[in-house]
């Protein structure tokens, strides 16, 4: 398909992860290290405020029962479906348990965390690629999943667990084996699978949601730089054929459709009201029309035209629920780039003028439109809805923790018109980030020490966990291609 040249962000990425240096052994750090939550309990104990009234409301929240159903073909009949996997549910008790462990540093959480997982990874089989659905609620999930499993490095090392002897999504192989080799197996074969469709297919809080699983499983896959993960595409791109990539051509792919999303390079497939079609049931006629991106006004428009128009210059000052969940899932990617040394994310603006853009709809229809300097900011999208439209906002966890960037790395006034929504969100675990008051508040004058960074997964071999299953095969499923000689990563 004839697609305008995109900046190949990727290839630089993975010279970068070519060149890194192997990380120490031990967890990776996602949202917080055992380390940052260890001094984050040495505050608590203190009395120090927000820290105390965090950690007891983690605590709290760690002593509930994790019992859930599971199925072993799991669908999503809403968007709290399946129960162990929503975020005011399962994913929060579980996601507690992992904090509790390093706070306290008693094991019983980390046994806790250890059993639920491998309930998961062994009972449950499948997730429907069918039930469209999955790829959000998964794409919601996964992050926490992966994050609960990296807090227990060090307490399943060595351990023996039930799961998947094979990375195929239609191999339904069970094995004992490394805990973590295992769970690893199933995020490749389940999760990644299924939300990879939406990374290309969607440019709305889908794909943003979807992107971000991507990149969190991708690196936990960083002791494994030879497995080989299927991403599935919509049939607008690469012809709907999949692709096989390794962990670190997952992780710096998925960065990269994220940073195109933001800039107006990617085009939303998966909604006949999409952006990208120009049509009257989702443009204003009184402006001209735009595509998918977030503007220069800091309009995410792919989520706006949910309850406005894709191409108002403000938001009419009613709740914004979809660019606050699109702004969510992409906060807690752009803090996983930069804990991996990469503040690219968080930094991104596009300053280029493009009069003329082309691309083709979800149609194949092609069209052109005005790609304007300024857009692409995830700052400007904050301030859009918090300081433009003046309207609340009610996804704390990411706030706070955009808010531990932006409050000394801002490149916009206003960042403090934010303080009033950073409180009171102790317990909050929204559909994007769980728990973001813990890991990233501050006491009033306390400034945060440095963030511990790691390597990003390596193109270069490492020496694997070891597990004696044989390699999956490089046939992929049945009736999809594997692993190409080149992987074409347009639109």
């Amino acid at each position: 398909m004839d697609q305008p040249r995109i900046q190949p962000v990727l290839f630089a990425v993975l010279a970068a992860c070519a060149l890194a240096a192997p990380a120490a052994a031990g967890p990776r750090g996602y949202l917080a290290t055992p380390a940052e939550l260890g001094e984050i309990a040495t505050r608590a104990d203190a009395g120090i405020e927000p820290h105390a009234s965090n950690v007891a409301a983690i605590l709290d929240e760690a002593e509930r029962s994790w019992n859930f159903t599971l199925r072993r073909n799991e669908t999503c009949s809403g968007a709290d479906s399946p129960a162990w996997n929503d975020n005011g549910r399962g994913t929060k008790i579980l996601v507690a348990k992992a904090f509790a462990y390093h706070l306290t540093g008693d094991a019983a959480y980390a046994g806790q965390v250890k059993d639920i997982l491998e309930e998961i990874m062994s009972q449950v089989e499948t997730i429907s690629v069918d039930d469209q659905q999955c790829r959000l609620n998964f794409g919601w999930g996964a992050p926490e999943l992966v994050i609960a499993a990296d807090l227990i490095e060090d307490y399943w090392k060595g351990r023996t667990c039930r799961g998947p002897g094979s990375t195929r999504y239609d191999e339904a192989l069970l094995a004992d084996g490394p805990c973590k080799v295992r769970f690893q197996n199933w995020l490749i074969k389940n999760p990644y699978y299924v939300v990879s469709y939406a990374g290309r297919h969607s440019a709305s809080n889908w794909g943003a949601a979807a992107t971000n699983a991507m990149a969190h499983i991708a690196d936990y896959l960083k002791d494994r730089p030879d497995a080989e993960l299927v991403h599935r595409n919509p049939r607008q791109v690469n012809d709907g054929r999949n692709v096989t990539l390794s962990p670190a051509e997952a992780y710096a792919a998925a960065n990269q459709i994220a940073i195109e999303r933001m800039n107006g390079h990617r085009v939303e497939y998966g909604s006949k009201y999409s952006c990208s079609l120009f049509s009257s049931r989702s443009q204003d006629s009184r402006w001209d029309p735009v595509k998918s991106q977030i503007t220069e006004n800091g309009i995410i428009p792919e989520d706006a035209r949910r309850d406005e128009s894709c191409n108002i210059p403000k938001y009419d000052g009613s709740y914004q629920n979809y660019p606050q969940l699109h702004i969510g899932n992409n906060v807690q990617q752009c803090e996983l780039m930069r804990r991996r040394g990469d503040t690219s994310c968080f930094d991104n603006v596009e300053r280029t003028d493009v009069p003329a853009f082309e691309f083709e709809d979800r149609g194949g229809t092609r069209r052109t439109t005005h790609l304007r300097p300024g857009r692409g900011s995830l700052e400007r999208a904050i301030n859009a809805i918090i300081i433009d439209a003046g309207t609340e906002w009610r996804r704390t966890s990411a706030l706070v923790v955009a808010y531990r960037y932006y409050a000394s790395h801002s490149r916009l006034a206003g960042v403090e018109s934010w303080a009033p929504y950073l409180s009171g969100g102790s317990k909050d675990c929204s559909q994007d980030i769980c728990f973001g008051a813990l890991t990233h508040g501050l006491a009033s004058g306390e400034a945060g020490s440095a963030t511990p960074s790691s390597e990003p997964p390596a193109s270069d071999p490492e020496p694997p966990v070891s597990d004696p299953e044989p390699p999956p095969s490089e046939a992929g499923p049945p009736g999809r291609p594997g692993r190409p000689h080149v992987v074409d990563f347009q639109p």
